[in-house]
C-alpha cells in the first residue's frame, strides 16, 4: 500500500477538524494550494500552541504514531519556530506532519488562515501573504525560491 501525499493530508485534516483543531496548511503543500506547483513529501500544518497535544492525539487515529521529541529551529530570533513532528510508516514508506506551533510571528497567520475547496473538502490554508511572509523569515534557499514562485502566481492574479 502506497502512502498517497494528497490521502494522507486529507487524512490529517479530517482528524484535525474531528477534534476541533483549527489548524492552517503550510510548507511546500501550501505552495501548492496556492498554485506554485512543487514536490514535498511532508505535510506541515500550523496549530495553536494549545492544541498541540490535542492535534498529536488526533493524528493516531490516521496511523501517525510516532511522535519525535518537540524541536526549536532559529531560538532566540524572529524565525525561532517549535516543531512537533509525528510520523506513519507503512510497508517502510514514512510520512510525517510538521505541526508547526502559531508562537510569535506566526500566530496571526493561523488566525489570517484561508478556506480553500480542494480535492472537494474544505481546508484551511495560511494565505498567499503569510505563506510568503513564512518562507521569508525561514529564509532557506528551497523557501526563498518558493518564496519567488509565489510572487508570480500573486502577480499573474492582479
Amino acid at each position: 500500500m502506497a502512502l498517497d501525499l494528497i490521502d494522507e493530508l486529507l487524512g490529517v485534516v479530517r482528524c484535525l477538524g474531528s477534534a476541533g483543531v483549527g489548524y492552517a496548511v503550510c510548507g511546500g503543500l501550501a505552495v501548492t494550494i496556492h498554485g506554485a506547483v512543487r514536490t514535498t513529501r511532508d505535510i506541515d500544518v500550523l496549530v495553536a500552541p494549545e492544541d498541540a497535544d490535542r492535534a498529536v492525539e488526533s493524528l493516531a487515529q490516521a496511523g501517525f504514531v510516532h511522535a519525535a521529541l518537540p524541536m526549536v529551529f532559529g531560538a532566540g530570533t524572529p524565525a525561532e519556530r517549535e516543531i512537533r513532528r509525528v510520523s506513519k510508516i507503512v510497508e517502510g514508506q514514512v510520512r510525517t506532519v510538521d505541526l508547526l506551533l502559531a508562537t510569535g510571528a506566526l500566530r496571526p497567520m493561523l488566525d489570517g488562515r484561508t478556506a480553500v475547496s480542494w480535492a472537494d473538502v474544505a481546508l484551511q490554508v495560511v494565505s498567499l501573504e503569510d505563506l510568503m511572509a513564512m518562507k521569508r523569515l525561514a529564509g532557506r534557499h528551497q523557501d526563498l525560491a518558493d518564496v519567488e514562485r509565489l510572487e508570480a502566481v500573486a502577480h499573474e492574479r492582479r
